[in-house]
């Protein structure tokens, strides 16, 4: 049955492709690379400790953070009101 208007009720709000998962485990693959070669509890040993001195070094970068929006979000704001300073609105 083909449907003769488009309408909101015929689409999902859902993603078609895991793009931002398939990123993050292909980021994730490359950071342990080195530890994937070895026996599994040298692995996972390895990648604790990755991610414990992850977690630390985020933990130091939040307690010593001052403002209310992130440094790279308020970057790019600054970037886009840049370029937007001579729009009108109409």
């Amino acid at each position: 049955m083909q449907t003769r208007f488009w309408s909101r009720s015929r689409f999902i709000a859902k993603p078609a492709c895991g793009t931002p998962v398939n990123n993050m485990s292909e980021g994730f693959n490359s950071t342990i690379l080195d530890a994937r070669s070895k026996p599994i509890i040298t692995m996972m040993e390895e990648i604790q400790i990755y991610l414990m001195k992850r977690c630390a070094s985020n933990r130091k970068k939040v307690n010593t953070f001052e403002g209310t929006i992130c440094p790279q979000s308020k970057k790019r704001m600054e970037e886009d009101a840049k370029k937007t300073k001579y729009w009108l609105p109409r």
